[in-house]
């Protein structure tokens, strides 16, 4: 693992930032080539994403600290340092989102069709972004006899915690996951039954990714019944965008038989 990749001069070029900003980046490309499909002004989504990449960020860092609180009540200026590791993608969707409903209301943009056209730009750049946490050595596995364990570097979050043992690689695991509901999505965006389909489909595939991949998660708080934060968190998502998916398919269905 490489946390750190070089250096220019003194200051120290991190894998972690450098994976982020390529997959903001490539999501970014993604999403305004999808959004001259729906014709809808690419330059939109560019100011989304500035606005959502500061937003992303400070909410992936918040979510950490809520749930995660032990972790730095001991020396609280840790929790400044969100460099070092330590950022929930739930937090920072959570915090896109909210962001993007004041978005579509500010510029008057159709909100579902909008949601479209991120949703596959996002899980893209989430499964790019894993590569830097795997650099960073943090978002890491329960230790593993199996032969796809990692040994982490020392300094890295995952070695601090349990040195040189092999760790089952959930990032590469939810990396991979990320890149095939990605196709997934792009596959239902060409024939979507109703706007808001690719969007709803993103939540739902993704928060039952996330479920799954917790309990061979070793860095995250158990908080009820056996149960993670991030589990019990996912699961209520994929159960309102799945109720909501079947809502409005039925909606549509109904639509096109008046029609």
């Amino acid at each position: 693992m490489h946390p750190i990749l070089f250096y220019i001069g003194s200051f120290p070029v991190r894998a972690w930032g450098v994976m982020v900003s390529l997959g903001v980046l490539a999501g970014t490309l993604l999403a305004c080539r999808l959004a001259r499909k729906e014709k809808i002004n690419p330059d939109k989504v560019v100011d989304f994403v500035l606005y959502a990449m500061i937003g992303g960020i400070l909410g992936a860092r918040l979510w950490e600290i809520i749930f995660g609180w032990e972790k730095f009540a001991a020396n609280p200026v840790e929790a400044l340092k969100f460099w070092a590791g330590g950022l929930s993608i739930q937090g920072g969707v959570v915090a896109g989102l909210l962001i993007c409903l004041w978005f579509v209301g500010k510029h008057r943009l159709p909100a579902w069709k909008f949601a479209d056209i991120l949703a596959p730009g996002l899980i893209l750049g989430q499964g790019i972004g894993r590569v830097g946490c795997l650099l960073n050595g943090d978002a890491y596995g329960i230790p593993t006899n199996l032969p796809i364990g990692v040994v982490y570097a020392p300094g890295t979050p995952a070695y601090q915690a349990y040195g040189s043992r092999p760790l089952f690689p959930a990032e590469i695991i939810e990396g991979i996951a990320d890149i095939i509901i990605m196709f997934v999505l792009l596959r239902l965006f060409r024939k979507k039954p109703f706007d808001g389909a690719v969007a709803l489909a993103y939540f739902i595939l993704y928060s039952l990714t996330r479920f799954t991949l917790e309990s061979w998660r070793s860095d995250s708080l158990i908080i009820f019944g056996g149960l993670k934060a991030a589990q019990i968190t996912t699961l209520a998502t994929a159960a309102v965008a799945l109720t909501l998916f079947i809502f409005k398919w039925q909606t549509a269905k109904r639509k096109a038989k008046t029609c």
